[in-house]
């Protein structure tokens, strides 16, 4: 296998402009894999495929591709496109063909592990149909957060580019106090609207500084990119406090409820996003016992 520094790759035009004369972005759709329909916007000279995120651009979460699995090179100005194997276990092919460096053409399929990638343009309607399409799949449409699915993609990407570049980063767990009380008084409608109304508080004191998602039921989680444990307590207490003064009115009914909330910080020891989480967690179960609508670290 060459090394990829030392190769030479010779770019083919592809032709971007669209008929219309209207600018057309490369793009790399999933069609195949663990997160299919996800797309990765080519928008940098180089842009490494990957499942490590402290290595790839473009990160995939798929066992059977490497660490640093390929490289796309770009150059928009010109339309040439271009993919480098980087010495991957399994191999880099391209419309079922083995290579260790090929020029990109529209509709070209690229092979990584069990992922298929295919290279397109997309044009302002297409942004706008998948913008649509991923906000159908990722967003809660009762809360406007991320849903679970995303998350538990998302989520654990973040942590280890954040662990691997040493930055703050905190998670949050959130757990409504009342919800089962409210509906069995007063209906799952209204424990909807509960959730719904809490979810948009929660949307408006995270942004933009962190991400917010719907765990399931009445829980949310969130994490901070750029925060540690002092950040993500003022979070949690800004957002407990939003959730305490809300008049959640629906009709002639007025319920109040409250929210508990627990933080954990990304520590030296700490070796998983599932142990981190796990740790905001332990402290939602203690903010829990301590009387609820409380933060707990």
């Amino acid at each position: 296998m060459q090394d990829p520094k030392s190769q030479t790759l010779v770019l083919l035009s592809s032709e971007p402009s669209s008929e219309e004369g209207g600018t057309r972005t490369p793009v790399l759709v999933v069609v195949q894999g663990e997160e299919i329909g996800r797309r990765y916007l080519l928008n940098e000279p180089k842009l490494i495929l990957g499942r490590d995120p402290s290595h790839a651009q473009l990160v995939i979460r798929d066992p059977s591709v490497s660490g640093k699995h390929a490289l796309v090179q770009v150059d928009v100005e010109s339309g040439r496109f271009g993919l480098i194997d980087m010495g991957s276990r399994n191999g880099t092919f391209v419309n079922g063909r083995r290579v260790d460096s090929s020029a990109l053409r529209e509709g070209d399929k690229i092979f990584l592990g069990e992922t298929v990638l295919k290279f397109s343009f997309h044009d302002a309607i297409e942004e706008d149909f998948h913008s649509r399409l991923n906000e159908l799949m990722h967003v809660d449409s009762l809360t406007g957060l991320y849903g679970r699915r995303w998350f538990d993609r998302e989520y654990p990407k973040e942590f280890e580019r954040a662990r691997a570049n040493g930055r703050p980063f905190s998670v949050l767990m959130m757990d409504m106090d009342g919800l089962k009380q409210i509906n069995d008084r007063h209906g799952h409608q209204m424990g909807s609207y509960c959730i719904s109304e809490a979810g948009a508080l929660i949307r408006h004191a995270i942004e933009p500084n962190g991400v917010g998602a719907r765990f399931g039921g009445d829980e949310f989680v969130a994490f901070l990119r750029n925060g540690g444990l002092d950040e993500a307590l003022d979070l949690g207490e800004q957002i407990r406090r939003a959730i305490e003064a809300f008049e959640f009115r629906k009709g002639d009914t007025r319920v109040a409820p409250t929210i508990s909330i627990g933080a954990a910080e990304l520590e030296p020891g700490v070796q998983s996003a599932e142990e981190l989480t796990r740790l905001a967690d332990d402290a939602l179960y203690r903010a829990k016992k301590a009387g609820r609508n409380r933060v707990s670290a």
